[in-house]
């Protein structure tokens, strides 16, 4: 029988979710009222459909204070969300006093603190000012502008200045550990921090990239498991001791609930600790705890501390993880010794799947076997590496260093692999994929235990898998020594990836983010990790429009460019300047483009024929301060425009020549591709990136008809999807692949 708390707990996330949803708070009222209604008429007839009633209501109610307590943290207030009276202005100043919970560096970044003083207090996220240097824990006064909305944004300090200097609280202690971890561990500090004190800011993305490909990122997150590791030998040196069980369990409880304030409760290391201190009661009263109830109970507890981590990925990924793994353990308690090992991380990644599949795009099967090595590694390393840090032991940072190389080893491997790992289009197209997997999975399962009907369903799965996955894997695009232009369908927008005949990767632009989802996260991203790319060159972003830049944010999340390169016109734009303050923070060379600048890519030329200096100071339309880049390999010249529209097309005319390929200004409107344009240009083929049934009506007939009428063949992204072009070093272009990917 499943355990009342199961019900209960699913209830009141159920009524919290509700509560947290935008779209869904002006009829949470009415629908609390509807329940209650019904509870007042199950109480007698059906005691728990009446409880689980009280908790959704419950659980509306939590839901509603964590939104006002949202609103009156300075991220809700700036932002204007729920805020009475006109919205704040982006160019407006905001000043506060917060206390440093990381250390920054004097290069500056991304810095996270507790405001102390201010009209609004909360959590804050800072984009901290070059030169600097700040140790976590210290107390400054911050003024700069607020960017962002719905009870989220960045605070882009213009000036700081340090009141206390003296490291208070929670922040110090993480500021000593990260200052001693620079001195152990050196190069691999940023590692470190991230798997002892969950800090990754310093993380380099193609380590990330790295352990996401092969199944172990879990480890780079603080997650249950370092919880688990922590408890687990922390509970032998409490047996080392003698304590007895009282004391074990008064020392070891406030132990594990001092490193997880450390860690500042983040939902999953909560989520296992509440487990960790339930089972321990449980033994104490010598009581036995059904596992759904525990991981229900825990999962209550979570949300009744942080009612947002409901809407936390790491939370939801943390509890389907734990159940698939008490649910595998007892299913294969009687099956042979390499069963009960394999199975826990089989169901936990089956079970995930849908989850990271629908969120990031990625799937990583190899992590089955990789985390068999990868797990006891960490288990070795963890500790040591908080013994180290705790007695600055320099042989013992040695002992958890070579874990830590180990366990890169294995990373590297297991990333390498064909078919280790896959990537799709993140969203509900790719969870429908993984959870008909996980069907196909548990119909398996539970087949009659009759060896030829067994014999029969694998066969069948076997064959799905040969002609899906593994001929997936080995059918990828072919790595030629060629230049491949890609237009990747991102709607409305635009995003372009150009691949060097060394396997370099330039990105221009990174496709639109808004209501319909992010581009970057959704398109750009499982496009460039399919096609093996780790680093960018660089990225182009033309001009400071959210269906340009929108995707790119998620990009430099993932992918570490040399260099960023746009119009370096100043924009009053809050998304804009935030994406400018994310390229600040990933540490990219940023370069204003002006005409005239060039650069060589393993025989590829770029070339930047628009803005110049004087022309973007005299444009009012941003689109006109596009940057327009003419890209050469041997006698194939290709030419990008951006939102380059006719003034731009006027004031370059005669500068440019014939091409063989153009990428259509401002997604074929009419206000672009004149005649005269195409007269000069004489393209032979010309793209255009569209978003299907636009409300711009783009592209425009006028346009489609002059392309027509100058000969072009016109390929548009609304009805092809992702366009690939292939250029050889002889100058061949070619279409060589046309798919969908919406």
């Amino acid at each position: 029988m499943r355990p009342p708390i199961l019900y209960l707990t699913i209830a009141f996330g159920a009524g919290l979710f509700t509560a947290l949803n935008a779209y869904a708070v002006s009829s949470a009222p009415y629908a609390g009222l509807l329940v209650l209604l019904g509870t007042a008429v199950l109480v007698r007839r059906a005691p728990l459909g009446a409880a689980v009633g009280l908790m959704f209501v419950a659980g509306l109610l939590w839901g509603a204070s964590a939104l006002r307590e949202q609103r009156a943290s300075c991220a809700g207030r700036w932002s204007g969300w729920g805020a009475p009276g006109p919205r704040p202005g982006a160019n407006e100043t905001r000043s506060v006093i917060v206390q440093l919970t990381d250390p920054v560096s004097a290069t500056g970044g991304v810095a996270e603190g507790v405001v102390r003083a201010g009209p609004c207090g909360g959590a804050l996220t800072i984009r901290w000012p070059e030169g600097h240097p700040a140790h976590g824990g210290t107390t400054w006064v911050v003024a700069g502008r607020f960017l962002g909305e719905s009870g989220r944004g960045i605070l882009v300090a213009r000036r700081v200045r340090e009141l206390d200097p003296v490291p208070r609280g929670r922040g110090a202690l993480r500021d000593r550990i990260a200052e001693r971890s620079r001195r152990l561990f050196g190069s691999r500090a940023p590692l470190v921090d991230a798997l002892v004190i969950a800090r990754r800011a310093e993380l380099d993305a193609e380590l990330r990239e790295r352990y996401t490909r092969s199944g172990l990122a879990h480890l780079l997150s603080i997650s249950g498991l370092h919880v688990g590791f922590f408890a687990a030998w922390l509970n032998v040196l409490l047996l080392r001791l003698r304590l007895g069980p009282r004391a074990r369990f008064v020392a070891g409880t406030s132990v594990m609930l001092a490193y997880v304030w450390l860690l500042g409760f983040p939902a999953p290391a909560a989520r296992s600790a509440a487990m960790l201190l339930a089972l321990d009661i449980a033994k104490l009263r010598q009581r036995v705890v059904a596992p759904r109830g525990l991981v229900a109970l825990a999962a209550l507890c979570v949300m009744l501390g942080d009612p947002w981590s409901v809407q936390s990925v790491g939370a939801w990924l943390s509890v389907a993880a734990v159940a698939a793994v008490i649910w595998a353990g007892r299913a294969t308690e009687r099956l042979p010794k390499a069963a009960r090992l394999l199975a826990p991380a089989v169901a936990a990644t089956l079970l995930t799947a849908p989850i990271t599949a629908f969120t990031f795009g990625t799937v990583a099967p190899i992590g089955v076997v990789a985390n068999l090595a990868a797990i006891p590694l960490a288990g070795l390393a963890v500790p040591g590496l908080m013994v180290a840090l705790l007695i600055s032991s320099s042989w013992l940072a040695a002992g958890a260093g070579l874990c830590l190389a180990l366990l890169d080893v294995v990373a590297r491997t297991a990333a390498a692999l064909p078919g280790g790992h896959f990537i799709m289009i993140a969203g509900p197209r790719a969870a429908a994929f993984w959870l008909g997997i996980l069907a196909v999975a548990w119909w398996l399962w539970n087949s009659p235990r009759r060896r030829w009907l067994l014999a029969a369903r694998v066969a069948f799965v076997g064959v799905l898998i040969v002609w899906t996955t593994l001929f997936l894997a080995f059918t990828r695009r072919s790595v030629c020594s060629c230049l491949t232009v890609s237009f990747l369908d991102v709607g409305q927008g635009d995003a372009i990836a150009l691949r060097s005949p060394a396997g370099r990767w330039l990105l221009i632009d990174g496709g639109p983010r808004g209501p319909q989802g992010d581009a970057g996260r959704r398109v750009v991203v499982p496009f460039l990790r399919e096609a093996g790319a780790t680093q960018l060159a660089a990225i182009v972003a033309t001009h400071a429009h959210l269906d340009h830049f929108g995707g790119l944010p998620a990009v430099l999340d993932a992918f570490d460019p040399a260099f960023v390169l746009e119009p370096g016109q100043p924009v009053p734009d809050a998304g804009y300047l935030g994406f400018l303050s994310a390229v600040e923070s990933d540490g990219a060379e940023w370069r204003p483009a002006r005409r005239g600048d060039r650069l060589e890519l393993d025989g590829v030329t770029l070339e930047v024929l628009s803005p110049d200096s004087a022309w973007a100071v005299s444009q009012t339309d941003i689109n006109e301060e596009s940057v327009v880049l003419l890209v050469t390999y041997g006698t194939t010249r290709l030419l990008f425009a951006g939102d380059a529209g006719v003034p731009t097309e006027a004031h370059l005319a005669g500068r440019i020549g014939r091409v063989t390929l153009l990428k259509v200004g401002h997604h074929g409107s009419r206000g672009a591709t004149s005649d005269r344009w195409l007269d000069e240009l004489q393209p032979v083929d010309a793209v255009i990136s569209v978003g299907a049934k636009n409300r711009y009506g783009h592209p425009a007939p006028e346009t489609l008809a002059r392309l027509r009428g100058h000969g072009v063949t016109v390929l548009r992204t609304d009805q092809r999807g992702t366009i690939t072009f292939t250029v050889s070093s002889h100058g061949t272009l070619a279409i060589t692949d046309v798919g969908r990917h919406d």
